[in-house]
């Protein structure tokens, strides 16, 4: 991310220490101190923006004196590293000779005359294409591209801007603004595989903390079920049929005779232990279908919680600089919840062999 340290607030005119809350122009990256961009109530450079003359923060060198951030974002003019791919502030593709949908050959998207895809200037040219009407292509359902390039900012999802859904997802946005298109458009989804194999941690990792809270709980409250019915139902039954059929702990391969004799004991248990026994088996695979169920529909959760709450910030604010902040604010991903919770798991994860 750009280092504002060292930089002058364009308002108060004060230089940025580490220390400083800052807050960026969503439209050109400009910093502020948070009181000085809330007192302006708008960007001081408005009338500039997407414009050569727009704000952009001096090019940084490298150590050994190359200019290392001389790549320019096309939508909100800041500079980036020589090697990005997407734009580190807004999510825009800095990939000039990347098609816009690689592999196929798509009709065009529906845009009006003069809206380049995020922000971009210019008119497009007449579909070579047809008409197509409503399903893309003549007489067959509607394509699913997963390259869809970002696409319009005004282009709205769910009566949400693409623009501000960019502003308020952040990081990785360049994933996920194709994903909820797809979703609205043609109803085709992605797997997501970060929720599937940690659901509660990509959730609050997203901060939707309500249900991340919840699936923690819940994926959390099993494993500690099926680690206490083990320790204080299973492990004695095993160990009292093991030395009735002379298998030891060291045995490394039962003989045809004691696996039969085990396999007569266990028919004599009673019905009630019979049942515990597949307490484990049935508290795995009831994780796994949970797992399953947030993988496949974990990116419309996110696209859900994105609109409600993109929508409650619009409601709750009067201007477009407010709402800004706060979607800089509660958007994005929280790394610091995510990275507690893990080592919060490594630990109560050790609690059963430790207690038991």
């Amino acid at each position: 991310m750009t280092n504002y340290v060292g930089l002058k607030c364009p308002v108060c005119g004060k230089t940025f220490t580490a220390e400083d809350d800052i807050v960026v122009c969503p439209q050109c990256g400009a910093p502020y101190h948070r009181d000085c961009y809330a007192k302006a109530g708008k960007c001081v450079y408005e009338d500039k923006h997407g414009t050569p003359d727009a704000w952009a923060p001096p090019r940084q060198h490298n150590e050994d004196g190359t200019q290392g951030r001389t790549k320019r974002c096309p939508r909100c003019g800041s500079f980036n590293s020589d090697q990005a791919l997407f734009c580190e502030h807004c999510g825009q593709s800095l990939s000039s000779d990347r098609p816009e949908y690689p592999g196929v050959t798509p009709p065009p998207p529906n845009r009006t005359p003069n809206n380049a895809p995020f922000g971009g200037q210019g008119n497009n040219p007449p579909p070579p294409y047809g008409n197509y009407g409503q399903t893309g292509f003549p007489g067959g359902p509607p394509p699913y591209y997963p390259s869809v390039d970002i696409p319009n900012p005004n282009e709205p999802i769910d009566d949400i801007p693409v623009g501000d859904v960019a502003r308020f997802v952040q990081s990785n946005s360049q994933y996920y603004l194709p994903v909820f298109m797809n979703l609205k458009k043609f109803g085709k989804n992605r797997f997501n595989f970060c929720a599937f194999l940690f659901p509660g941690a990509w959730m609050l990792y997203r901060k939707m903390y309500k249900v991340g809270s919840i699936v923690t709980a819940v994926m959390f409250g099993l494993y500690i079920a099926s680690a206490w019915v083990s320790e204080h139902f299973l492990n004695p039954i095993y160990q009292s049929l093991f030395l009735q059929t002379g298998i030891a702990g060291d045995t490394l391969t039962p003989s045809n005779e004691q696996i039969e004799k085990l396999m007569g004991l266990i028919a004599q248990l009673p019905t009630y232990q019979l049942y515990l026994m597949m307490v484990p088996a049935l508290v795995f695979f009831a994780q796994l279908i949970l797992m399953f169920i947030f993988g496949f529909s974990g990116n419309r959760m996110y696209l859900k919680h994105c609109i409600g709450k993109i929508g409650a910030i619009r409601q709750e604010t009067a201007r477009p600089s407010e709402s800004a902040v706060r979607m800089q604010e509660e958007g994005g991903v929280n790394i610091s919840f995510a990275i507690c919770l893990g080592i919060c798991y490594l630990i109560l994860s050790y609690i059963p062999s430790i207690f038991y």
